[in-house]
């Protein structure tokens, strides 16, 4: 299943045309990014696929390469990445454990990775039976017929090994219902707080819940990751990848959160609290 790259490195995608527009002006790369007032690297960011665009970024880049008509052609483009990347039914019709590597590849590519949860664990500290557990949700509700959820929860567990890579850094933070939602019988849930409490104190990873206690300056609307600079927000029918801006709004709240959050043996105490 291809990723939000591939979409937009695809022959004659958006980062093809991106390309062509600044070679049509007779720009170089620098010579474009001054022009916007961009960094060298972004421009290549996004000629290579490694960014997504926001809607601003191409009308500023068409008018600076003397093409603003070209706006709506490249937003189309963008439109259509998006579209295809995002709905879970058309991503996961094929298999699931496709969709769990490209996750893979995904935290494999980042030199950090941070996770805010308001429903489950993140899939990067589940037990193997906790992960069967949501993926099989997962199909059920697309009434998927795959027969690969044994290798979808593998490939999940394999992408626990970046937790272990020292060039990496992990943020986890979970809102205290997480503890508390019952998705799994007792015994799983035992089981999935203990590794919850045994990743408090890995190295690189910071990990925090945000308890009910709190009195939060911002409303924790929904779950999402950060994968550098990228934010992904998985809802029940599809998955956002977010433009820059839109990115950065979200670490903006993570930052936020954090304030509030508990760590260390504070932390253990609520997940102690919510095996009991």
């Amino acid at each position: 299943m291809p990723t939000i790259e591939d979409l937009l490195i695809q022959p004659g995608g958006l980062a093809d045309r991106l390309r062509s527009l600044r070679e049509a002006a007779g720009l170089s790369g620098k010579e474009l990014a001054a022009a916007l007032n961009w960094a060298a690297s972004k421009v290549s960011r996004l000629e290579h696929g490694k960014q997504a665009p926001s809607l601003a970024d191409l009308g500023a880049w068409a008018a600076a390469c003397g093409a603003p008509a070209a706006a709506d052609e490249l937003s189309e483009l963008l439109s259509e990445v998006r579209d295809v990347h995002r709905d879970w039914h058309r991503r996961m019709r094929a298999g699931v454990a496709p969709v769990q590597r490209s996750y893979n590849d995904l935290v494999a590519q980042s030199a950090t990775v941070a996770h805010f949860e308001t429903v489950y664990v993140p899939g990067l500290l589940q037990t193997a039976a906790y992960a069967r557990r949501i993926i099989g949700e997962m199909v059920d509700l697309h009434g998927l017929a795959v027969d690969d959820v044994d290798a979808a929860v593998a490939a999940r567990l394999e992408r626990q090994r970046h937790l272990y890579d020292t060039s990496k850094r992990f943020t986890f933070l979970l809102a205290e219902p997480v503890l508390h939602w019952r998705l799994c019988p007792p015994d799983v849930t035992r089981l999935q707080l203990d590794r919850l409490a045994s990743a408090v104190d890995l190295p690189h990873v910071r990990f925090g819940i945000l308890p009910f206690s709190a009195l939060l300056p911002i409303t924790p609307q929904n779950s999402f990751q950060l994968y550098d600079s990228t934010a992904v927000v998985e809802t029940i029918t599809s998955e956002l990848v977010c433009s820059e801006d839109e990115s950065a709004a979200y670490g903006r709240a993570l930052d936020h959160l954090w304030r509030f959050a508990v760590e260390g043996p504070d932390a253990l105490a609520l997940i102690a609290a919510a095996r009991r």
